[in-house]
């Protein structure tokens, strides 16, 4: 699971910048599976919008309202089985976390796959701020 300090974190995005471009060979931070946000305005605390933070929760809400059973939960990360999705983006609207993404320009859903176990995140991070 990944973790995140607020308190380490500047705003710098390379976060969603790696993240963006693992997943779409370009950089496109918008359907990134981590986005950083700020609360109250541009200089306020930053947190960080990932799917894979919600592990500890009782319900993974993307799970339960996707009606393709699209979604699993396995090895701790959520998985997309692109084979039953048909990107109706509930997953999207789900997840309290906002850390579901959708790519229009693929047509795929974005879902935090800890990069199998070494995040980019965590590698990329200059502040330290996310940690596995």
């Amino acid at each position: 699971m990944l973790n995140f300090s607020s308190e380490k974190c500047v705003n710098c995005r390379l976060c969603e910048e790696v993240c963006s471009f693992r997943l779409t060979h370009s950089v496109y931070p918008g359907v990134a599976a981590i986005r950083i946000g700020r609360e109250e305005g541009r200089w306020g605390t930053p947190y960080a919008m990932v799917c894979n933070l919600c592990d500890g929760l009782e319900e993974q809400k993307c799970i339960t309202a996707c009606p393709e059973d699209a979604l699993s939960l396995g090895n701790g990360v959520i998985v997309c089985d692109e084979e039953k999705c048909t990107q109706c983006e509930l997953c999207v609207d789900a997840c309290p976390q906002k850390g579901v993404a959708y790519n229009s320009r693929s047509e795929r859903i974005h879902i935090c796959d800890l990069c199998g176990g070494e995040p980019l995140c965590v590698e990329w991070c200059p502040e330290e701020a996310i940690t596995l």
